[in-house]
């Protein structure tokens, strides 16, 4: 451990501009300050003494440049004053112009919501009511964040991620970019909690900074986390360079340490992280659950945390916590791709630089067999009853697995024409509730095993037979020997077949007719007994039959 306390009086080390320096030599470090300190004063009682140098391209003029640069109070001949231009032809590419940064234009650079894990709500400013954040929710200045049980990934318009974790207190206090310039300025304050960052390289002249109730971190292109709570402030630093600063000192935090600031002493404590531990996949890919995944135990590990994000480090968080065991069991989880990341955590609470797998999770979920109704099946019920099994004798499908199954029916073998709308059943088998029109359709079971996994079975077809509404003869008219028969039309009949016979069991047909109406005459004999029957006629769709027997008698005169 090493304790540093460095003046607080020197500009240089105010500024919040931070040169990115990885393994250098503290002396190699202080003349490059030296050096980057020449070019800019960040004294706060002087802020506007700031420059930008801008390098003249071609094409480029002091009124474009001036236009799309400089806010409304300042002008081209500001410009020209400032740099001493005597003659502006003299003026080539390459020529640097200085701009004072306080010139520039500055606009308002939202950040936005990529990813929400749990419980997370935000204040907007100048309002005192929480609300729930969503993916794609744009932050703006005097926002506030807070995680409860829940966790959230944030982008910054410069790129910069930002993942807040749970139990959180985070403003937005100002998100600005200088006009055309790239230069950003990001202010936020951690109230409470902790937060990782990932920065891209900050154009010279961007100032990026995180304020806790005990301290300031200025970063320039880093990865880092910050934690506050009530006894002080501590930063990790995995990539970069931290400027810490605190109201007894300040220090370089470089990659590979971590700094804390209580708030009871004047120290500011300096340790290296420790190692990361190292990861060993059961497998880099998982089609089966559950699935362990293990680490090496590392020796001065107190406890390890364990992070599981989807697709890579700044995705949708999955799952997330410490444990004192060097391994993870993956339980139910859906298929995709993710990133696990694993950190040791020392005696002193500092974690390591996070250790990360890919893992792919590519699961088949249990196919059923289907069995009624068969493939090419014709039926006549309209609510049909669908049967299907499944082969519990396979290896693969342990017997603890959840599952349920969800009939699909279709118009199409492609399945784009889905007419069924059911529920997930724990059953393997059921019935329409609403019928079906007749026609030619589509089935398949879609199994849904563990809450993850999705499979289809293979495709049936069957064909839905309607059946016409048996015929009454409803009304028989004599008329000396002709006889009138009537009956009520039916739905969907395209013509009608009489038959008459004279014996009730329809062995001898006297007469059978097609007729388009619903009504025949006939011309019979007097004294005889004769029966009738009539029937629908519709296309292969539908089924019919021969209605009731109807007896016809002509008394003889």
């Amino acid at each position: 451990m090493m304790t540093c306390q460095h003046p607080v009086n020197s500009p240089c080390l105010q500024s919040n501009f931070l040169l990115h320096i990885n393994g250098c030599k503290h002396i190699l470090l202080c003349m490059l300050l030296t050096v980057f300190c020449s070019h800019f004063s960040f004294a706060d009682t002087n802020p506007g003494s700031e420059e930008w140098h801008y390098t003249l391209r071609p094409g480029d003029t002091l009124q474009n440049i001036s236009q799309s640069l400089l806010n409304h109070q300042y002008s081209m001949s500001d410009v020209v004053r400032h740099n001493q231009i005597d003659n502006q032809s003299l003026l080539a590419p390459g020529s640097i112009i200085k701009i004072p940064l306080h010139w520039l234009k500055q606009q308002p650079k939202p950040a936005e919501i990529n990813s929400v894990s749990g419980s997370v709500q935000i204040k907007r400013a100048g309002n005192s009511r929480y609300e729930a954040l969503k993916p794609g929710m744009q932050i703006k200045v005097g926002d506030e964040i807070v995680t409860r049980q829940g966790s959230v990934v944030i982008q910054l318009a410069d790129g910069s991620i930002i993942r807040l974790e749970e139990q959180s207190n985070l403003i937005f206090n100002r998100l600005s970019h200088f006009g055309k310039t790239g230069m950003v300025d990001t202010q936020l304050r951690l109230n409470k909690g902790s937060l990782t960052t990932d920065i891209p390289p900050l154009v010279k002249g961007s100032r990026y900074e995180i304020k806790t109730p005990s301290a300031v971190a200025a970063v320039r292109g880093t990865e880092f986390r910050l934690s506050s709570d009530e006894n002080g402030s501590q930063v990790e630093v995995l990539e970069g360079v931290v400027e810490f600063t605190g109201k007894h000192g300040q220090v370089m935090v470089n990659a590979g340490q971590g700094a804390r600031i209580n708030n009871n002493s004047a120290r500011i404590d300096v340790n290296t992280l420790p190692e990361a531990p190292k990861t060993r996949l059961a497998q880099e890919t998982i089609t089966n659950l559950p699935a362990k995944i293990e680490w090496e135990k590392s020796q001065d590990a107190q406890a390890y945390e364990v992070r599981l994000t989807e697709q890579d480090k700044n995705g949708k968080l999955v799952q997330q916590g410490k444990q004192t065991s060097n391994a993870l069991e993956l339980n139910q989880i859906k298929n995709g791709d993710y990133e696990l990341a694993v950190n040791s955590i020392d005696r002193n609470g500092y974690q390591s630089e996070d250790a990360s797998s890919k893992i792919k999770v590519d699961i088949k979920g249990q196919e059923a067999e289907l069995v009624t109704p068969e493939d090419q099946a014709i039926i006549t019920e309209l609510t049909p009853s669908f049967l299907w099994n499944y082969n519990e004798t396979n290896a693969d499908s342990p017997t603890n697995r959840t599952r349920q199954s969800k009939v699909e029916v279709a118009l199409d073998e492609g399945f784009t024409a889905i007419v069924t709308d059911n529920d997930f059943i724990s059953s393997n088998r059921m019935s329409l509730e609403n019928p079906l029109i007749p026609g030619r359709y589509f089935w398949r079971v879609k199994t849904l095993t563990n809450n993850t996994e999705v499979s289809h079975s293979n495709i049936q077809s069957f064909v839905i037979k309607g059946k016409l509404a048996v015929i009454q003869i409803t009304s028989v008219n004599y008329l000396d020997k002709q006889v009138g028969l009537f009956w009520s039309p039916v739905a969907n009949a395209e013509g009608y077949v009489l038959q008459v016979s004279d014996s009730s069991d329809f062995k001898n047909i006297l007469k059978e007719e097609k007729l388009a109406k619903p009504r025949a005459h006939l011309l019979l004999n007097e004294g005889k007994l004769y029966f009738a029957r009539v029937k629908g006629i519709a296309s292969d769709l539908y089924v019919t039959e021969y209605g009731p027997v109807q007896e016809i008698f002509i008394q003889p005169k």
